[in-house]
């Protein structure tokens, strides 16, 4: 079975902090291994979105995903 695809949409980001977009990144890729982990910057979102793809997960173990990055996002700003 292939990996689940989980994506991250971040609403704009300035040139500044790209190089903190990229951190991030890394950071949620290393912790969700078994995702194929997809971030990109969504110019019309207004706040950080998830998405997943192809999960064996429940929605309740979706949501603590989200959590856990959302935490990570918050722990290295």
């Amino acid at each position: 079975m292939s990996k689940p695809i989980f994506i991250i949409r971040f609403p704009y980001i300035p040139d500044q902090d790209r190089e903190r977009f990229e951190k991030h990144y890394q950071q949620i890729a290393e912790q969700l291994s078994d995702y194929h982990v997809l971030s990109l910057i969504d110019g019309k979102s207004e706040r950080v979105e998830f998405e997943c793809y192809n999960s064996p997960h429940t929605d309740i173990e979706f949501e603590e995903i989200k959590k856990m990055v959302l935490e990570t996002l918050k722990v290295s700003q």
